[in-house]
């Protein structure tokens, strides 16, 4: 077995490294691999032994020394990978095998009729549309020409976890696919590209990436993105970046990208963010969710704006004041779109029945909010109850008020200005006479209600009010939060009807009979009756 070069990749028991150094080390006889393991929890220092560095690690405490010996596996041609994956002997003449689902460990097996038809379909190279190879152990690219032949029609390739070690292997596979729309290489580690004239051609129709957990640079990915002139969506997350700065933009800007998704890295500066982000002028979709993103501070004539950016997910960030939702109507000022669940301003005490009147009312042009729509009736109760809101705090001038509300004039034009002369309740609060009033009972039993046998109340009820505007999916999650049921156990939702009988809404954990996206109004009124009914257990 030949030596490995520094930078190979291989596979060994399942998990997947790279070799970072291979030689003699200090002590011991005989060579050694120095490896970075793409799975860090199975490194055991960082390349020092005995106060000597041997190598280094991308990822911290990563690697390891492994002899050479024979189980390694240093991967395959891509054909290789693809014929022993799509294509299979025959079983003969049995219509029926037995087959062992790979979820199950071996502990379900089904009959699978006429399994042979469906290894003939995938068989047929030529006509595959989507490869998926990830997992596969492909290794390096196939003489000239041998990859175009045998399938000729692939517009989306699955490299994911694979053992290449270069983007010009990279390459040198996507320019044997002519129609290649979508590519993803997530989990790969990929030295840089050492001639890109012929990546031009290679890249040329591509309009999907996906780099997530690669752990490139940003200056890397730009590098590459200048080659790929048809990207219109990128992912680009799980690669611990904490900052977008670049030393030099590629002459090439990405200016067909749409949708940027940075998921999950360690991004904790929104000007760094907005700064990176001019060198794509079609942008209009960003995702930054799961960073350490705190703060969003307010436009400056020295920063940069998202003119074109229409949704916005920052879910599980650390936003936690109204100031920088407030901040977004001149960052994006064409925003629609916004995810914020997971956050402090959604999970702080209270939140949860004001977080989204308040930050519709605070954008004016959002249409959806973590996923669901904001009709104009939500849009116009959810900004009189901010404008009541704001007129029953005390402010030493009209100053101060704009400065905390910036959509306080707007609204005031919009919905007349309330009176602010007074402390408490303002006389111009037209929400509360919106508000629906409805019991909620709570029923333990072994059994559930039928719409027949109306069951007797456990408890007594609790009265919940709500906006009639308010989608059925915010109701149920109010009941949830009202009525913990036991971990495992079932818990239904029932409205008593004006004839005693009861219907089924739906149940407390997303399993809904009726329509969701409906307002709660369309199916409830004033002094509506609701059940919770809880699975008494044993």
């Amino acid at each position: 077995m030949l030596p490995p070069t520094v930078g190979t990749r291989f596979s060994l028991a399942g998990y997947i490294g790279t070799v970072r150094f291979f030689g003699n080390v200090d002590g011991t006889k005989g060579d050694w691999i120095g490896v970075e393991w793409d799975d860090p929890a199975r490194g055991k220092h960082d390349g020092i032994k005995d106060g000597r560095r041997y190598f280094s690690c991308i990822v911290p405490n990563s690697g390891s020394f492994i002899r050479l010996i024979p189980t390694i596996d240093f991967g395959k041609s891509f054909l290789k990978a693809l014929v022993e994956k799509y294509v299979e002997v025959q079983h003969g003449s049995a219509t029926q095998e037995t087959v062992i689902l790979g979820s199950s460990n071996g502990a379900i097996q089904v009959e699978a009729v006429n399994l042979d038809k469906v290894r003939q379909k995938f068989s047929r190279l030529e006509r595959l549309r989507e490869i998926s190879l990830d997992k596969e152990c492909v290794a390096y690219a196939d003489q000239k020409g041998e990859i175009r032949s045998r399938c000729p029609s692939v517009k989306g390739l699955d490299l994911s976890y694979s053992l290449i070690p270069t983007w010009d292997i990279v390459v040198l596979i996507a320019i044997e696919l002519p129609v290649l729309e979508r590519l993803a290489l997530n989990n790969n580690r990929l030295q840089p590209l050492e001639s890109s004239a012929l990546a031009q051609h290679a890249f040329q129709h591509i309009t999907e990436l996906q780099l997530n957990a690669t752990l490139l640079t940003w200056q890397a990915v730009l590098n590459v993105l200048s080659l790929i002139p048809a990207l219109h969506q990128l992912e680009f997350g799980y690669n611990r970046l904490t900052s977008l700065a670049s030393e030099k933009y590629p002459e090439t800007s990405s200016s067909s990208l749409e949708l940027l998704n940075l998921d999950s890295n360690d991004l904790a500066d929104w000007i760094d963010i907005c700064q990176a982000l001019q060198n794509f002028p079609s942008l209009n979709r960003l995702i930054v969710s799961a960073n350490p993103l705190s703060s969003i501070p307010p436009l400056s004539t020295a920063t940069f704006k998202l003119g074109t950016l229409k949704h916005l997910a920052l879910s599980h960030t650390q936003i936690g004041t109204w100031s920088c939702i407030d901040a977004l109507t001149d960052w994006c000022p064409v925003l629609e779109g916004l995810t914020l669940s997971g956050t402090p301003l959604v999970q702080s005490p209270g939140a949860d029945r004001i977080w989204r009147q308040l930050t519709i009312a605070r954008l004016p042009n959002l249409r959806a909010l973590d996923g669901a729509s904001i009709s104009s009736r939500q849009r116009a109760d959810a900004e009189l109850f901010y404008l009541s809101l704001i007129s029953r705090i005390s402010y030493t001038s009209d100053a101060a008020r704009r400065a905390e509300h910036p959509r306080w004039d707007a609204l005031c034009q919009l919905h007349g200005t309330p009176d602010t002369s007074t402390s408490g309740p303002a006389k111009g609060d037209k929400l509360s006479s919106r508000l629906i009033r409805m019991e909620i009972q709570a029923i333990l039993s072994s059994s559930p209600p039928y719409a027949s046998a109306p069951p007797t109340p456990s408890a007594s009820p609790v009265t919940l009010r709500i906006l009639p505007t308010a989608p059925l999916r915010l109701l149920r999650l109010k009941l949830q939060k009202a009525f913990k049921a036991p971990r495992g156990a079932r818990a239904d939702v029932w409205v008593r009807m004006a004839d005693d009988k009861l219907s089924r809404l739906g149940s407390l954990d997303g399993n809904a009979d009726a329509d969701e996206s409906r307002e709660v109004g369309w199916w409830l009124e004033e002094g509506a009756e609701i059940m919770v009914w809880l699975e008494k257990s044993g």
